[in-house]
This record gives C-alpha cells, structure tokens and sequence, in this order.
C-alpha cells in the first residue's frame, strides 16, 4: 500500500442517488475524489458538474478495472447491488494495494470481506464495508452495549427510520428477498420464520418525537455480520420498525415472497417498476428526517444494557459519515484488515458526527 498522501481516492457509482450524495459532500468538504462507474455520459456529466476528474470502467472488464484503480490510494463503492459490485472490486483492489470502502448492507458482502481479512493484512490494505446508515450507528450501539455488559451472549439490535427507501436499496431488497430472514444463532448464521415466539414485536426507541414504543419485525441487517465481529456476541437479531399490519402480516407474507423473488423473472419485473419511481426521498426529507437505533444485550444471569442512539435521515447520514469514514481512514495508516466502523474507529467515533447523540433509555438490570 502506498503511503503517498498526494495520491486521490476514486469513489465508483458516482451517478447513482446515494454515490451523487457523497460526491457533493466529499466536494463540499474540500476533495477532488476520481468520479467513476461504467456509464460514460453520466459520469461526465457529474464530473462536469462538480469540476472533479473522471474514469468510465465496467468491472467485468479485469484490464479496465486495473487501469481504473492506478494511482489511487482507495476505492469507495457506491454501486449496488454490493453482491455484484465488490467481488471484482474487492479483488482488484487486494491485488494493486488500494484501501476498500463501500455502503452495503448486504450480509452476504460483509462475509465475503471478511474472509479475506488474512490476504488484505499481507498486502497492508484496509478493507472497511459498511460506512454508511448500514451499519454505522447500530455497529457502534453494539459496541457501547458489549462494554457496559461484558459476557453477553444476546444482542438484539432495531432501526427506526424517519425517510424512505432509495431505488438502489429497493433493488437490494428484490435481490436479496429469496434469501428469506437471517438471524445469528451459536455464532452461525441461519434462516428464520418471523412468527417465532422469541422475536421481539415492540420496542421503546427512547423519549420524544422520533421515540416512543413502537412494532417492530425481525429484518436481515448487516450487523448479523458487523457486530458479531465488533462484540463477538454470539447471538444477534436485527429489526425494523414497521407499522403493526406489516409486523402481523410479515410471518405470512415472507416466504410467499421468497418463493416468488427466486424467479429472475419476477425480480426483473419488480426492478423495472422500481426504475419508473422515484430515485429517494427529497432534499425536504433527507435535511428533516430523523433515525433512531436501539440495541439491548443480555448476558447468562439475566442482566441487561440498553443503549439508544438518534442521527440524521439515513441518506444524508450516509453521505456524511461516509466521507468522514474515508477521512479517518487514511488519516489511520497503521488500519490494515478486513474492519467493522467501531472496531477501525472506536466506539464513541460516530458521536462526532453531525446531529448524533445517546438518548435515554429503559434503565439497565
């Protein structure tokens, strides 16, 4: 890995809604990151737009790839779906010594980097998924937890979100849909049926406005696989508030949908719906919007810790935390390996960021 700080950074899927997002905010913060994706004319054009140079690649191109990663000392991949993006990504950066950066979500990704955490170590690369909404603010609730409760050997984790989905996390979901819902058991990861008896169906996200006790449905996070790695918790679940019909619909509902979304037929007709929609909530949302995280450990004897946590819109915060995440990194160059947010950065870093704080909640036995 070159430790040349003159070198630029190069953020792929610029054009996409949320690549857009950082791109303005890493502008706005005084970069010139490399622009890039494989469509040539949107690219230029969001080059032109924010005065910062271009590279047009596709990825399963290995020589373009190689010519578009040259001289840059990290990549940052905004382009989903993660599943598609980051194998060649990732092992094209590996290869030429480039710091790996990404959004994703996607559990199966987080899997993927990790196991190559021995390989980045040998090359003196940093291998950090996961630098946005997923899984920031629930890595580092986890962290705090796993602190003020050494020996847990539970972790339930729950995002409430006050904005609404982008078309390239609908496309996520349609992708990932026929995987059904993941839970972390005995340190493994496994298929559940949401109508189990031990899911939680509500949750106190703490006093105010954005708090409250509201339903919550077992969901498929990225911390099934970020905060076993940050806390070594061997049993997680994650959820999302939804409304009580979804929360009560959902153990119907989910495996009709895996079996339909295991047709690529299906999936295809889905993505093309989503195209015709919107591209994400509005700048009114994304500046007005608030999100909670909420986490609760248990340990053995039937303790507990509680911790809550309150930021911006997930998009805005992403854009945000994003950029300062990069930052961090190559300001840290010692960071090498495949690494979770809390563990590259500590627990209390996310407390930096803009509109972040811990808010009251349950008291801990």
């Amino acid at each position: 890995m070159s430790s040349d700080s003159s070198l630029p950074w190069l953020l792929y899927g610029a054009y996409g809604f949320t690549g857009r997002l950082l791109a303005e905010e890493a502008v706005r913060r005084g970069h010139r990151p490399v622009l890039a994706g494989r469509d040539h004319e949107r690219v230029r054009a969001i080059g032109e737009e924010l005065s910062c140079p271009i590279r047009v690649f596709p990825l399963d191109d290995d020589q373009a790839l190689a010519a578009g990663l040259e001289g840059v000392r990290a990549v940052l991949n905004a382009a989903g779906p993660f599943i598609e993006t980051a194998p060649p990504l990732l092992a094209m950066a590996i290869e030429k010594g480039v710091h790996y950066l990404d959004i994703t979500g996607e559990v199966p990704v987080f899997e993927m980097v990790f196991a190559l955490d021995e390989e980045a170590r040998a090359r003196g690369v940093a291998l950090l998924p996961g630098i946005g909404m997923d899984v920031i603010p629930t890595d580092a609730v986890a962290a705090l937890l796993a602190e003020r409760l050494p020996g847990a050997d539970r972790l339930d984790l729950a995002l409430r979100s006050g904005g609404t989905p982008s078309a390239g996390t609908l496309r996520t979901i349609v992708h990932h849909l026929k995987d059904g819902l993941l839970v972390r058991r005995d340190g493994e990861l496994g298929r559940a049926n949401p109508g189990r008896r031990e899911f939680l169906r509500r949750v106190d996200f703490g006093p105010g406005r954005e708090g409250g006790e509201r339903p919550v449905a077992p969901y498929t996070w990225g911390d099934l696989a970020t905060a076993f790695r940050t806390t070594g918790i061997e049993n997680i679940t994650c959820y999302m508030a939804r409304s009580r019909r979804e929360v009560t619909l959902m153990p119907w509902v989910l495996p009709v949908l895996q079996l339909l979304f295991a047709f690529a037929l299906v999936r295809r007709a889905a993505e093309r719906r989503i195209a015709a929609g919107p591209p994400g909530p509005d700048a009114e949302t994304r500046n007005t919007a608030r999100t909670r995280a909420w986490g609760r450990v248990r340990d053995a004897e039937g303790r507990s810790a509680t911790v809550g946590l309150e930021t911006m819109e997930g998009y805005r915060f992403t854009a945000e935390a994003g950029v300062r995440a990069l930052e961090a990194l190559l300001a840290r160059p010692a960071l090498v390996g495949a690494l979770t947010p809390a563990r590259a950065f500590g627990a209390r870093w996310v407390l930096d960021l803009p509109e972040t704080r811990l808010i009251e909640t349950e008291a801990d036995t």
